[in-house]
């Protein structure tokens, strides 16, 4: 790792820093901070004072000083890696673990922020995409196990020697209730049993079989949120019947990706300066100083001036805006595809698709990312679905990855296709609308096709929580054969159910 010395000047022992101290160590940068329930205002904070209140929210209270200023440059990480992350809503950042949680700073964050103010983990020169949560439980875990198509090198599976003493927590879920939960997320049937069907590398439960239920398989990540983070503190669990309950007995808390809080608190305790945390969680990382990285066009952490302000911080690939005719595109810089290509490609399947359904929307945004992991944060979605359409926005995966499947083209089809359908087709099975939208998207139409008796059409749990490529493509293949055979009989679109 490649060291650099900080460039604020120290405070004594018993002075506590102020939000001001803060604010000038920063550089005048600002976060804007936005309420992740919609409902609140938006709040531009100064990165240091940011960095302290998140570091009150995510730390632990009583750790050691290495401790804090690690997972201060964690969160300061984070924090310029992802800023922008809510650029539709008007913000870089939310309030809630879906970014990072700030509280009311403390005298000791506020010291970790001021002391390690402008240092942050690079990857090949840019800031680091990286993850902490509370205990691993004794490994980390892969980053792509957790999120599918998300990988990094120095995100991997690892042992974490701190947790020999965890005691392991247990909790019984009636199978009524884990029926209740998994129904709501458009699974179909009546649960029997549940068992582990697959662990991977870290020990951690791949996948799930719900004997009973259709789909019967379901990922471990996606089975903790749906039962609750809180029950189901992580996947490193195992499970048995109990009568009409299930008991899940496990370790650590949270995804186990990146640094661990309470490990990083027990090493720090045991003598390891921030450096050997930051080495042991990030490997293969540069500590650098943010004043040093080249600052990109469109940065999307704004700089306010201040007396000898350091130079603006670095960001994601900036995106090239263009709006006319109703269409507003967002491409990378570095895009194969260009903005006019996009927003002609949109244009011409609206104008299309419109005269054969009948209905319109307006305006339409479409935004190309420029990475698996940006798509995903925008989206919510692994990295084999395309694209994703929400009221009037359209969100694609990256060019590379477009052309490898269906193109561009037929994508924005797709895309186009389900936000005119949605409305219409709210209150059905999800199958309607995504098979209506592979119906229409085609040149040609598959009229007809599939309608043996024997087709199944894919519950909205298959459609929305497949496990892999391939299930996901074959349950999509089901969802259109059954708008065809249903259109073919009623002739009338709306009417399908």
């Amino acid at each position: 790792m490649c060291f650099f010395v900080s460039f604020v000047v120290p405070v004594s022992p018993q002075a506590e820093v102020t939000d001001a101290q803060l604010e000038q160590a920063g550089g005048g940068r600002v976060v804007r901070v936005g309420p992740a329930n919609g409902n609140g205002r938006i709040a531009p904070l100064p990165l240091e004072v940011y960095v302290a209140r998140v570091l009150a929210g995510e730390g632990e209270p009583r750790a050691s000083d290495a401790a804090q200023q690690a997972l201060a440059v964690a969160i300061r990480t984070y924090a310029v890696a992802n800023a922008g992350r809510h650029g539709r809503d008007g913000f870089d950042l939310c309030d809630s673990t879906h970014c990072q949680v700030p509280r009311a700073a403390t005298p000791a964050s506020r010291r970790a922020a001021f002391e390690t103010a402008g240092r942050l983990l690079l990857y090949q020169g840019t800031p680091a995409e990286l993850f902490y949560s509370a205990s691993c439980g004794g490994y980390s875990e892969r980053a792509g196990e957790v999120w599918p198509g998300v990988d990094y090198p120095y995100l991997r599976v690892a042992p974490d020697g701190v947790h020999e003493d965890d005691p392991a927590w247990t909790v019984d879920v009636p199978v009524a209730e884990l029926e209740r939960a998994l129904r709501r997320q458009g699974f179909e049937g009546r649960l029997r049993a549940v068992r582990v069907g697959q662990r991977n590398a870290s020990g951690r439960v791949a996948r799930l079989e719900l004997t009973g239920l259709v789909p019967d398989v379901i990922a471990g990540e996606q089975f903790r949120g749906i039962v609750g983070p809180t029950q189901l503190r992580s996947t490193a669990f195992s499970v048995e019947q109990h009568g009409a309950a299930v008991r899940f007995t496990g370790r650590g808390y949270g995804h186990g990706v990146g640094m661990c809080v309470i490990g990083a608190g027990r090493r720090a305790a045991r003598g390891e300066r921030m450096e050997a945390i930051l080495a042991q969680y990030y490997p293969g990382l540069d500590l650098a100083r943010l004043d040093r990285l080249p600052v990109p066009n469109g940065s999307r952490m704004a700089a306010a001036p201040v007396a000898a302000a350091p130079a603006a911080p670095a960001a994601p690939p900036p995106v090239r805006p263009t709006a006319s005719r109703g269409i507003a595109v967002q491409v990378p810089d570095r895009s194969s595809i260009s903005a006019p290509d996009v927003e002609r490609l949109t244009l011409r399947a609206h104008q299309d698709l419109s005269r054969t359904l009948g209905i319109s929307v307006a305006p339409i945004s479409v935004r190309l990312h420029d990475s698996i992991e940006s798509f995903r944060v925008a989206t919510g979605r692994p990295w084999w679905v395309s694209s994703v359409s929400d009221r009037t926005s359209i969100d694609l995966v990256p060019a590379a990855l477009l052309d490898q499947r269906d193109g561009l083209e037929t994508t924005l089809r797709i895309a186009v296709a389900e936000l005119l359908v949605a409305e219409p087709l709210r209150d059905r099975p999800l199958w309607t609308r995504t098979g209506a939208a592979r119906y229409f998207a085609r040149e040609q139409p598959r009229r007809g096709e599939a309608a043996g008796g024997a087709l199944r059409c894919p519950t909205d749990a298959e459609l929305r929580l497949a496990i892999s490529a391939a299930a996901q493509r074959e349950a999509e293949a089901r969802a259109e054969a059954c708008f065809a055979r249903e259109y073919a009989r009623t002739q009338n679109w709306r009417t399908v159910r």
